[in-house]
C-alpha cells in the first residue's frame, strides 16, 4: 500500500473515531437530560424543577389564547413581549402541552451541544478534542440546569451558538449573512445581555483570530455592526410605541452561593470542574506562549461572570475546553509510578460522575412535588383572592392556582418592588395581628400559603412569628394541610 493511501486510510479512521465519539457525547447528553425528567415523572411529580419554567408555560398558554397579550392575566401587571413566550406558544397551537414540555427542552440541549462542536472545529479546535469538551459539557450543571426545563437562557445559548457558527463559517453568503443578521435581532429581544455577549465574543474571535478568517474577516465585522444597527433600529420604536422594555438583566453582586453549584445556586459552576478550568488555563499559559492574550480575555470574562447570571452560561460552555486541555494532559504526562496516573484519571472521572449525580440529584428532589401540587389545585377552587408566600414560590402558585401572588420572581421588574418586598419581610416578622393586619389589607391578601422550606428558612422550624399569629388567631382560619404544606385564609374584620 503506497504512503498516500495508507494516510487516507488513517484520516477516515480519525474521522469515524471523531464521528463515533460525537454520537456518544449527544447520547449522552439526551441520556442524562431525559433522566432528569423520567425520573422526576417516575415519583409522579411534576416534569419541571420550581422556578421560571412554570412563568414560561403560563404565559405561552395565555398568548395561545391571546396573540395580542399586553397584561399578564394573573398577576394583573403589564407583559413585556418575548420572542421565546411567542415560540412557545406557536409550538403549543401544533402539538400538546406535556409533548412540548418534554422534547422542546431536549432538542435544544442536544442541538446546543452539536452547534458548540462545530463552532469548536471550526475555530480550530482538534475535533476529538472539541468532542471531548461536548461530552465535559454535558455533565455541567448550568447545561443539566438550563436544558431540564423551558428556560429563556437556553433558547438564547441556542440562538447565540447558531449565529456564531453561521458568521464564522467558511461557506459564508449573503443567504447565511440575512439568515445570522435575524437571529442576532432575534437574540437581541430576547436577551439584550446575551446580545451584547455574542457581539464581543464574535469581535473578539474575529480579531483574535484574524488569520485564519482572513478571508471573511471584513464580512464578519460588517455583519456584527449590522446586527447592532438592525437592533437597535427595531428596539429603540418597541420600546416607545409598545410594552417592550430592553433591559440588562442577570447582574447581582458576588456571593459564592449565587457561583457554586454545590451551594446551591441557580445557574452556578461545578466547584471541581472550575477548579479543572484553572488547572488547564496554568498549563495553555505556560505551553502557548503566543496566544497569552487571547487566554487572558477569556479569564477576564470568566471573572467578569462571577457578577452575571446570563454571562456565566457562556462561560459554563467556555470552561469545558480547558477542563479538557488538563484532563489531556493528566492522561499523556509521564508519571513516576503508573498508580499516580490511574489514580488521578479516576478522580477526575468520578469527580465528572458526581458532578452529574450531585446537580441530578438537586433536580430531582426539588419542589413541587405530589403534595405540594395537591395543595396549590386545592387553592385553584377557592375563591378569587391573592396569596402571601416566598417569591421562589410565585411561578408555581401562579401556573396551579391562577391566583395572584404579591410577590414572585419577577417581582424586581417592577417600580414598587422594593416596597412590596419590604411589607412582605414585616408581615413574615410580624407576631400581632395589629401589625401584619393593615398590611394584608392594603395589598388585598387572602391566603397564606405555608412551606416545608419557608418554616425553615424564615422561622428556624419553630413556631414563631407570623406562623405562629396566624395559628392562634381568629382572623385566620386553616383552609388546608397536607404534610408540611399549610393554607391559611384570612378573614378581614
Amino acid at each position: 500500500m503506497s504512503q498516500a493511501k495508507k494516510k487516507k486510510t488513517k484520516k477516515n479512521e480519525q474521522n469515524k473515531n471523531t464521528f463515533e465519539l460525537v454520537i456518544f457525547a449527544l447520547l449522552l447528553i439526551l441520556i442524562i437530560l431525559s433522566l432528569v425528567m423520567i425520573i422526576r415523572l417516575t415519583q409522579s411529580k411534576p416534569l419541571f424543577p420550581i422556578g421560571e419554567s412554570y412563568y414560561n408555560l403560563r404565559i405561552a398558554q395565555s398568548l395561545k389564547q391571546d396573540f395580542f397579550l399586553t397584561q399578564d392575566p394573573v398577576q394583573g401587571i403589564v407583559y413585556e413581549p418575548n420572542p421565546y413566550h411567542y415560540l412557545l406558544a406557536l409550538l403549543l397551537v401544533i402539538f400538546p402541552s406535556q409533548l412540548v414540555s418534554l422534547f422542546f427542552p431536549l432538542l435544544l440541549g442536544v442541538l446546543s451541544g452539536f452547534l458548540f462542536f462545530k463552532l469548536l472545529v471550526l475555530l480550530g479546535v482538534k475535533p476529538k478534542q472539541a468532542a471531548y469538551s461536548l461530552i465535559v459539557l454535558s455533565v455541567t450543571p448550568v447545561f443539566i440546569i438550563l436544558f431540564t426545563g423551558l428556560y429563556l437562557s437556553g433558547f438564547v445559548i441556542f440562538i447565540s451558538l447558531l449565529a456564531m457558527v453561521l458568521i464564522l463559517h467558511k461557506k459564508y453568503n449573503i443567504l447565511t449573512l440575512c439568515f445570522s443578521l435575524l437571529l442576532l435581532l432575534l437574540l437581541a429581544l430576547t436577551n439584550l445581555v446575551g446580545f451584547l455577549v455574542t457581539l464581543i465574543i464574535l469581535f473578539f474571535l474575529c480579531l483574535a483570530l484574524k488569520k485564519a478568517f482572513k478571508k471573511n474577516f471584513k464580512k464578519n465585522l460588517r455583519a456584527l455592526l449590522l446586527s447592532v444597527l438592525i437592533s437597535v433600529l427595531v428596539i429603540v420604536p418597541l420600546t416607545l410605541f409598545s410594552n417592550y422594555a430592553p433591559r440588562l438583566l442577570g447582574f447581582h453582586t458576588f456571593a459564592f452561593k449565587n457561583i457554586f453549584s454545590i451551594l446551591r445556586a441557580s445557574l452556578g459552576f461545578d466547584l471541581f470542574l472550575f477548579v479543572l478550568f484553572l488547572t488547564g488555563f496554568v498549563i495553555i499559559w505556560i505551553k502557548d506562549k503566543e496566544k497569552k492574550l487571547f487566554h487572558l480575555v477569556v479569564l477576564v470574562f470568566i471573572i467578569l461572570s462571577l457578577f452575571n447570571s446570563t454571562a456565566r452560561v457562556f462561560a459554563s460552555f467556555i470552561i469545558t475546553i480547558y477542563c479538557v486541555v488538563a484532563i489531556t494532559y493528566f492522561y499523556n504526562r509521564k508519571w513516576e509510578l503508573s498508580i499516580i496516573k490511574t489514580g488521578t484519571i479516576l478522580l477526575v472521572l468520578c469527580s465528572l460522575v458526581f458532578s452529574v449525580m450531585n446537580q441530578a440529584s438537586l433536580l430531582v428532589d426539588a419542589q413541587p412535588d405530589k403534595e405540594m401540587q395537591n395543595a396549590l389545585v386545592f387553592l385553584k377552587n377557592q375563591d378569587k383572592g391573592r396569596v402571601l408566600t416566598s417569591e421562589e414560590n410565585g411561578f408555581l402558585i401562579e401556573f396551579y392556582s391562577e391566583k395572584n401572588v404579591l410577590l414572585d420572581a419577577n417581582s424586581f421588574l417592577i417600580s414598587d418592588y422594593s416596597e412590596l418586598r419590604s411589607d412582605a419581610n414585616t408581615l413574615f416578622r410580624a407576631a400581632r395581628l395589629k401589625e401584619a393586619e393593615p398590611m394584608l389589607k392594603e395589598h388585598e391578601l387572602r391566603y397564606i400559603l405555608i412551606t416545608p422550606s419557608m418554616k425553615q428558612e424564615l422561622w428556624e422550624a419553630r413556631e414563631q412569628e407570623l406562623w405562629f399569629l396566624i395559628k392562634h388567631s381568629e382572623s385566620f382560619i386553616k383552609k388546608y394541610e397536607e404534610g408540611s404544606i399549610e393554607i391559611w385564609g384570612y378573614v378581614s374584620v
